[in-house]
C-alpha cells in the first residue's frame, strides 16, 4: 500500500529555510580590493566568533570601500565556503536589486544597524535551530528565494528579522535578494 504525504506533512519554504540556513549580523572591520579581480572586494567580518570572518564579493561596481567600512551585513553564515580567484570566501553578504534585473545591474547592500552584530535573523514565526548546521550549498540556498516587498526582507511571505525587528531595503522595496 503505498502512503501518500499531505500537505501538513511537507515542511514550508520558511521552515525549510529556518531549518538549514543561518543568517548572521556581521560588521565590516576591512575592506580591500581584490588583487586578482576589478570587481572583487575581500571584506573582513566580525561576526561575535573569536576570530574574524573573510569573503569575497562582487560589490566593487556599486559601493567604495568607505561606503562599507564599519557597516552591519546580513551574512549568509553557513554557505559553503568557494575560492574566489584564489582567496577563500566564508559566506556571502545579502542584497537586494531591482526586480527585473537578470544582468546584475543593481544591487543594494542590505545594511543592518538595528542589530548588533552576533544576531541570527529569522523568517517571522521561526526560531534558531539550537544544533550548529551543516553548510548548505549555493545551489540549495538559491532555491529558497528571497525577496524584498514593500520594503522588507522576505521569504515564503514571512519578514525575516529577530525579536520583531525586521531586516528592510532602502532602495529596491520590490526586489530579489541574493
Amino acid at each position: 500500500m503505498q502512503e501518500t504525504i499531505t500537505e501538513q506533512e511537507i515542511p514550508s519554504l520558511a521552515q525549510r529555510f529556518s531549518d538549514k540556513v543561518v543568517l548572521k549580523v556581521a560588521k565590516i572591520i576591512n575592506v580591500e580590493q581584490h588583487p586578482g579581480g576589478t570587481m572583487l572586494y575581500i571584506l573582513t567580518l566580525e561576526v561575535g566568533d573569536p576570530e574574524p570572518r573573510q569573503i569575497v564579493s562582487s560589490i566593487v561596481p556599486f559601493y567604495k570601500e568607505e561606503e562599507l567600512m564599519g557597516k552591519n551585513i546580513v551574512l549568509v553564515y553557513n554557505l559553503k565556503p568557494a575560492n574566489f580567484r584564489g582567496v577563500r570566501s566564508n559566506g556571502m553578504l545579502l542584497a537586494a536589486s531591482e526586480a527585473a534585473d537578470e544582468e546584475h545591474e543593481t544591487c543594494e547592500v542590505l545594511f543592518a544597524p538595528q542589530f548588533e552584530v552576533g544576531t541570527v535573523l529569522e523568517p517571522e514565526g521561526y526560531d534558531a535551530p539550537e544544533e550548529k548546521l551543516c553548510y548548505v550549498k549555493p545551489d540549495k540556498f538559491f532555491d529558497m528565494p528571497i525577496y524584498t516587498k514593500d520594503g522588507f526582507v522576505e521569504i515564503d511571505g514571512k519578514k525575516i528579522g529577530s525579536q520583531g525587528v525586521f531586516l528592510k531595503a532602502q532602495v529596491y522595496k520590490n526586489g530579489v535578494v541574493g
